[in-house]
């Protein structure tokens, strides 16, 4: 086999593969979770940045055939589904705010979130997409549900926006290559993509522009595709906190009260 050859069959890929450089060449800068490259980012042009990562996981769901596989697994897009279970092993904060509150719901029979909602099990053999899915998703009405990337120290604003872009995109592409089974995600009309972290998380960074770039951008890709769609950063409230949880009535109350990181409310 030729050397060309095998790199033309070299698959599979993750449908984020390219995703990053893509994004870092249109940025100019080494890496989105390099902290240093915030500080000096200059203006984004939100469409250009949503448009090239949409185009790059539609290109990789294209070539690596995801969507003869789209009715493989009945768990990408499942909802509702809670996952309060936390393995004794797993110390990370993101996950052990993400199932505290995925147990608070189960507790309280709230219906209206769901934690760890896969996106791409099955599409591509081989890859470790199966394991991709979405911290917490949220109903907030019949065709209206937030989708929110849950961050307390790991990365960046930068990287954590570029990753919900990305589950945003793959609701586009899954919205219009159904699967054959039912799912409310799906049928939605409306997707509010959040970074949800401490104000510590922001602070170093100076984001309005930023955020209202990427709300430009997702609500000029959604409205080609026939749906809404917009984009915040907002603020875990300082309540919460992977050592010291709240009851689950202060904890679920604390979540209906997020501050958007740049004081204007999407609405």
């Amino acid at each position: 086999m030729t050397r060309a050859s095998s790199e033309t069959r070299r698959l599979p890929s993750p449908l984020v593969e390219g995703v990053e450089k893509a994004v870092v060449d249109l940025l100019g800068i080494n890496s989105t979770n390099h902290r240093s490259a915030l500080y000096k980012l200059g203006a984004v042009g939100g469409p250009a940045l949503v448009e090239i990562v949409f185009q790059q996981i539609r290109v990789n769901y294209d070539v690596c055939g995801a969507s003869a596989r789209k009715d493989r697994s009945r768990e990408n897009w499942r909802w509702p589904s809670l996952q309060p279970q936390i393995c004794a092993h797993n110390c990370s904060p993101e996950v052990a705010v993400e199932r505290a509150i995925a147990a608070a719901c189960a507790r309280m029979g709230r219906t209206d979130w769901a934690n760890q909602v896969p996106v791409a099990s099955g599409l591509i053999e081989g890859t470790r997409d199966g394991r991709r899915a979405i911290d917490l998703v949220r109903r907030r009405g019949e065709r209206h549900f937030e989708i929110i990337e849950l961050k307390i120290k790991t990365n960046t604003p930068l990287s954590a926006a570029v990753e919900i872009i990305g589950y945003g995109c793959l609701w586009i592409i899954a919205r219009g290559d159904r699967p054959a089974r039912p799912s409310k995600l799906l049928d939605a009309d409306r997707i509010d993509l959040r970074v949800l972290a401490p104000r510590a998380y922001y602070s170093p960074f100076a984001l309005s522009d930023l955020d209202a770039a990427l709300n430009t951008g997702v609500s000029a890709l959604g409205l080609r595709h026939g749906a809404a769609l917009s984009f915040a950063f907002e603020q875990l409230d300082a309540r919460i906190r992977p050592d010291a949880m709240p009851s689950d009535g202060e904890l679920l109350d604390c979540l209906d009260h997020s501050v958007p990181v740049n004081g204007v409310p999407r609405t």
